[in-house]
Parts: C-alpha cells; sequence; structure tokens
C-alpha cells in the first residue's frame, strides 16, 4: 500500500491523539509519508483528513476549508483545558432556562476576536502555549479571530447544552464554548465534539482505521481513499501530455501551457489550477499565480 498516494477519510475515535491516528495508518499502509490536515483534540471524535504521500504536499490547500462540528457544553463548571479533561477551576449553579441557553448561543454567531486556549499548541516565541501551561511559566495568551455560522440548537437537559455549527479554519470550538459560559454567568466546559465536515469531505465519507485495514487486508477498494486527482474538486483542471508534461516535470511551464492558462484562470476566484496528464489522469503539478511573475508551479507531484 506504499504506492498510495492521496487522502484517507478517518473517523477518529474519542480518547486517541491525532499523532497517534497518523502513527497507526502508517502501520497499515506501510509508510513514514502520512500527514494530517486539522488536528482533533483527543477527546474530539469525527473526521480527520490524513495526507498520504505526495498528498502531504497538498496540506495547505487543505487545511484552507472550512469545518463544521457538533458539541457538548458542561455548563457550571470551568477548568483549565476548557474541556472536562482538565483540572476543575471553578463551579457554579446553573439557574438558567433553555430558552435562555438556546438565545445566547445562537446570538454567538459571525466573526469575534476569541481568546486561545492556553492548551493549545500555537507557539509563542518559538514555545507551544501548552508547554507555558504544564511548566507554569507566565506568558500573554493571544486573541484569534473566528467566524461562526449556520449555528443550531440541538438540546439542553439542565447540565449540557447541544450546539452544531460550520466555523473557519484553525477555530478553536473550546473558545467559543468558554464565551457561552461567561455569557450565561454560570461558566461551560466542553464535555463532547464532533467533527462532522472539513470541506469538502463529510464524515459519512469517512471510515474507522479497523475498518480500513479489515478492507484492505480484503483486497477491497476503500471509498474513503481519496486519489490525488480527486483530492481538490473545487480547483480547475487542464490536462496535457508531451513536451508540455517533460517541462513540468523539470519545473517548467510551456509556452502553449502558459497561454492556455491565461484563458481559463480567473485570479477573483482561482487560488490554483490542477495540471494533470491526460494520459495517466494523474495530478502532476499545482499552478498559481503570483503578482509581477505570472503563472508559477506551486507543488510539482513526484509518483
Amino acid at each position: 500500500m506504499s504506492t498510495f498516494h492521496g487522502l484517507v477519510l478517518v473517523r477518529k475515535p474519542s480518547g486517541v491523539t491525532s499523532h497517534d491516528v497518523v502513527s497507526r495508518l502508517r502501520r497499515i499502509l506501510g509508510t513514514k509519508s502520512v500527514g494530517h490536515a486539522g488536528t482533533l483534540d483527543p477527546l474530539a471524535e469525527g473526521l480527520m483528513v490524513a495526507l498520504v504521500g505526495e498528498a502531504t504536499k497538498l496540506s495547505q490547500y487543505i487545511l484552507e476549508g472550512d469545518k463544521a462540528y457538533q458539541l457538548k457544553a458542561r455548563l457550571g463548571v470551568e477548568t483549565d483545558t476548557l474541556d472536562i479533561t482538565g483540572q476543575t477551576l471553578k463551579t457554579a449553579p446553573v439557574n438558567v432556562s433553555l430558552e435562555q441557553v438556546r438565545d445566547i448561543g445562537l446570538s454567538l454567531v459571525g466573526e469575534m476576536s476569541l481568546k486561545v486556549p492556553i492548551y493549545s499548541a500555537i507557539k509563542i516565541q518559538g514555545q507551544k502555549l501548552y508547554d507555558y501551561a504544564r511548566n507554569e511559566q507566565a506568558v500573554e495568551v493571544p486573541h484569534k479571530d473566528m467566524k461562526f455560522w449556520n449555528l443550531e440548537f440541538l438540546g439542553f437537559d439542565g447540565t449540557e447544552a447541544e450546539f452544531r455549527f460550520h466555523c473557519s479554519k484553525g477555530t478553536y470550538v473550546r473558545s467559543w464554548i468558554d464565551l457561552l459560559g461567561q455569557k450565561l454567568g454560570c461558566g461551560a466546559t466542553m464535555s463532547a465534539l464532533t467533527r462532522f465536515w472539513s470541506d469538502p469531505y463529510a464524515l459519512e465519507q469517512s471510515i474507522t482505521l479497523e475498518d480500513l485495514e479489515a478492507e484492505l487486508k480484503a483486497g477491497r477498494e476503500v471509498a474513503a481513499m481519496v486519489p490525488m486527482e480527486r483530492a481538490l474538486p473545487a480547483a480547475k483542471r487542464v490536462r496535457i501530455k508531451g513536451y508540455d508534461q517533460t517541462l513540468l516535470s523539470n519545473g517548467q511551464i510551456s509556452h502553449e501551457l502558459r497561454s492556455f492558462l491565461i484563458t481559463m484562470f480567473d485570479p477573483q476566484k482561482d487560488d490554483i489550477i490542477q495540471v494533470l496528464s491526460l494520459t495517466s489522469g494523474k495530478l502532476l503539478a499545482l499552478v498559481g499565480i503570483e503578482k509581477d511573475r505570472g503563472f508559477v508551479i506551486k507543488r510539482v507531484i513526484k509518483y
């Protein structure tokens, strides 16, 4: 399986780290070249997009996609990690109605500047925030712009509130839940999280690692394994062969290809264009445009 290059849409269980998933995928697929497009906290479950082989070169473009989550917030509790795995800092009685939880939750929409959780991997002066926290070192925790939309209220049982929403890349759901707790006046911490969308992929398309291993051992095709040429469905495509392909593989764009790209590239809409082989159908390169340089090769794919 080490010859596979593409994405694996993994259904991550709660209780394991994203690194655990990558390590197991390396063993299952027989390759060290495995990464992922967006960390999920150990507590979280759901869709995790793994990048295998040459697909690691696509990480920048996969990471750009929006995400969507379903969450549970436990009210009346505040923790240092902003989820139930952390140390309890404060408890408070929960004297709020279902209507209050619903209305305040649904009001937390749009773009907001929220404080990043101290237990996160963002680096400050070369050191990860969670290292500052574990070493009890003082650090100014940064704020980050996060955007939320398509909010849905799913219920409140007197202790836990459940919501769904879409959000921008790099969003910390724990920060949104912390804000919810502040607005309700009783505090809140994350008790469950499921990622059900990582643009353009849905949780329903994913596979557990156990099922992936079983399917591969049985020699069956796995729909959750997305080849390179289908990994970026929203990006325009052009197909080439012969001399154009030879030049491209050596990091050069032929005059003919450059002329064709001019006719199809829309700088207002397009970030990159995929160049595929007309004969094999495989992805050869990603081409973009830069001011004062024109068309440039962003990534060359080597199989």
